[in-house]
């Protein structure tokens, strides 16, 4: 298929990524009224398609799902998702064709096979959904001209749709109506009622585009959200070991330490995480932040300049091909680390403790935000939109890691971000390995600078001055004034 993106003219794709804009609350009004009575069927029941079910129910939809034969048949993990919560199951066949929204939360790896199959089936006037759009952008699929199209895109996990909703908050939503399938002018009211259906409405929606979800989604999950956070994972226990740490403790300081971290990131940004340090460790952090951000800027670019040729899509499509031989060899690297196969120690590790033992992952996180935040903006992608692709989604992969290390954040994941972690991580590892072993040791697995707490003035004002005025906390601190009903997690 031809790259929907690559053909559009330079200005054209420069338009289309920084096409979005930030939905005030006052725009929810209607709240699901545009979809109430609708018969609303969801192809596939994975993460993402259970847990938006569950909340769409849950907000006063009519929900369904339709399966393939064979997954109902031999009662798949897909099939059993949906039965054991209660929701009707059928076919393709039976419930598609009396679909008035048709959702389409498979992987992304089985989307041109499905939609080749249940487009047929939809009735004229119809409209199909997406929740990223990969098919559409990257893989050029066109679909029947009555059909409305349209985009909503939780920024994060499906679990952690289900979990922020339950909290009474959401996740941060991207939504869209593909320009080409927009019959009857009723994708945007749509989209909006299916975001405020998920809880999307309570931490934000951003008016974007087909392109411009793709792309700053892409960037993100290969950069800060899953590729940094693994490498990070995984440098940062061997250093501890190789300083004498015991390894149950190091495994768990860094399986929650994420979790506990990001959570500070996600209320208040990074002036807040930094904020949580000591004096002594907040310069040291920002030292080592600025530095990993000098040696990463290349893979950063490099990944961003490849996802919006599709030099990137076109290399993991052939690996799908090729019975996705790359991404088991780096699947099976991941599982066999010393990380990922040590049990975390069952001693309890206070809150504060995370800060002060785990200087090295904060300083990863505040490196790994602001470089993924700026190489989206250069590329075009606005801030706000960045900003949740970068800062806020990082708290909710981090989440995922606190359940069971790499292999459920990889697990939870969709395909194409499982693909960009590893083959970020493949990357970056040999790129700044040399560069962590040889930090000096207490940098992480013990507490910094109790031997000297004083700091020179002028150098702490400048610090958090530099913290403070960089552009993804000045763009979070707006956004975050309209997240008025975010709640704290259990950590």
């Amino acid at each position: 298929m031809t790259n929907y993106f690559n053909s559009l003219s330079l200005r054209n794709q420069l338009a289309q990524l920084g096409t979005c804009r930030f939905m005030q609350s006052e725009e929810f009004s209607e709240g699901i009224n545009a979809l109430k009575d609708k018969k609303i069927v969801i192809v596939g029941c994975g993460a993402q398609g259970l847990n938006q079910g569950l909340n769409m129910r849950d907000s006063g939809l009519d929900i369904t799902y339709a399966l393939r034969e064979d997954a109902i048949k031999d009662q798949r993990q897909s099939f059993k998702n949906a039965s054991s919560n209660n929701f009707k199951v059928g076919t393709y066949e039976e419930f598609i064709p009396s679909a008035d929204l048709v959702i389409n939360l498979t992987p992304d790896k089985q989307h041109t096979s499905v939609i080749k199959k249940i487009v047929p089936l939809i009735k004229k006037g119809a409209a199909l959904s997406y929740s990223h759009g990969f098919n559409i952008v990257e893989e050029g699929m066109k679909i029947r001209e009555d059909i409305t199209v349209i985009m909503v895109a939780p920024k994060c996990p499906g679990s952690e749709v289900r979990e922020e909703y339950k909290r009474g908050f959401g996740v941060p939503t991207l939504i869209a109506v593909h320009p080409e399938n927009d019959p009857e002018g009723k994708g945007y009211e749509w989209a909006k009622a299916y975001a405020f259906a998920t809880g999307g409405h309570r931490a934000g929606v951003l008016d974007s585009s087909f392109v411009a979800e793709v792309k700053s989604d892409l960037m993100g999950e290969q950069t800060i959200l899953c590729g940094v956070l693994q490498t990070g994972s995984i440098l940062s226990f061997d250093k501890m070991v190789a300083e004498g740490v015991e390894p149950a403790y190091a495994a768990k300081l860094i399986q929650y330490g994420w979790e506990t971290i990001t959570e500070a990131l996600k209320h208040g940004g990074i002036t807040n995480m930094m904020d949580r340090l000591s004096n002594p460790a907040k310069i040291k952090a920002a030292e080592i932040s600025e530095e990993l951000k000098t040696i990463m800027r290349p893979l950063f670019q490099k990944h961003m300049d490849d996802i919006i040729s599709g030099a990137f899509s076109t290399r993991m499509m052939k690996d799908w091909d090729n019975d996705d031989k790359e991404l088991l060899e780096w699947r099976a690297a991941t599982e066999n680390t010393a990380f990922e196969k040590t049990e975390a120690t069952k001693e309890e590790i206070s809150e504060q403790e995370y800060f002060d033992k785990g200087l090295l992952l904060v300083a990863f996180v505040k490196s790994g935000v602001e470089l993924a935040f700026e190489t989206m903006v250069e590329a075009g992608i606005i801030a706000e939109s960045a900003y949740y692709e970068s800062l806020h989604e990082t708290p909710l992969i981090a989440n995922t890691i606190a359940r069971k290390k790499l292999y459920e954040m990889n697990r939870i994941i969709s395909d194409t971000a499982e693909y960009g972690c590893y083959l970020f991580d493949h990357s970056c590892k040999p790129l700044i390995k040399d560069y962590i072993n040889d930090l000096e040791s207490g940098l992480i697995g013990k507490t910094y600078g109790t031997k000297e707490t004083g700091v020179d003035n002028k150098k702490l004002i400048e610090v958090n001055a530099s913290i403070r005025k960089h552009p993804v906390e000045i763009i979070g601190e707006q956004l975050r004034e309209a997240m008025t009903e975010m709640k704290k997690i259990h950590v």
